[in-house]
């Protein structure tokens, strides 16, 4: 049973591994990721200040951290790309704690808009990277902190889609508040 809970917490519902990522999938997936970023200028363009300190629930980031962090952590995405086809055996360098980050200033004050352009930045050259992946390539795995598990690059950018679309998804319920 899903509740009220769950759909605002997961408003696209919690990411769901594909098991098999076919040439199809992994070119819709990078399709995805290069026009995401225009959807974040769509809704930035829509913010208030007043839009900016909106909450999707009671304690939960504002639009203005939720912006800020998905910039943050795809950046953080792409480096964990790069790593896992450049050394054997990666080990993921960056855990961050998204909530410390979250919690400073800069997150809660600064422009939205250097976090699309960052974001724009960044997805394109994912794209670009995963447009030019081999299938060995895209089996290559690499331990994801965060999950306590590894992921392919497939999977991964899978989850760089999902994890876009999913707070977007709560920037949309804060702003329709």
């Amino acid at each position: 049973m899903t509740t009220l809970t769950d759909t605002v917490r997961y408003p696209i519902g919690p990411w769901v591994d594909k098991g098999t990522y076919s040439a199809d999938l992994v070119q819709r997936l990078v399709e995805r990721i290069s026009i995401l970023p225009e959807e974040y200028q769509t809704v930035a363009d829509r913010c208030s200040d007043e839009d900016l300190r909106r909450q999707y629930r009671a304690g939960s980031w504002t639009v203005q951290q939720l912006f800020h962090h998905v910039a943050d952590t795809h950046l953080m995405h792409f480096m964990r790309l790069k790593n896992a086809l450049s050394t054997p055996e990666p080990t993921i360098g960056v855990i961050a704690d998204v909530n410390a980050w979250a919690a400073l200033d800069e997150a809660q004050t600064a422009p939205i808009q250097s976090s699309v352009t960052m974001l724009r930045g960044t997805h394109q050259r994912i794209a670009y990277l995963a447009g030019h992946l081999t299938p060995d390539q895209l089996d290559i795995t690499y331990f994801h902190p965060p999950r306590q598990r590894n992921l392919s690059l497939a999977q991964a950018l899978d989850i760089i889609v999902w994890h876009a679309e999913h707070h977007l998804g709560h920037i949309r319920l804060a702003m329709s508040l």
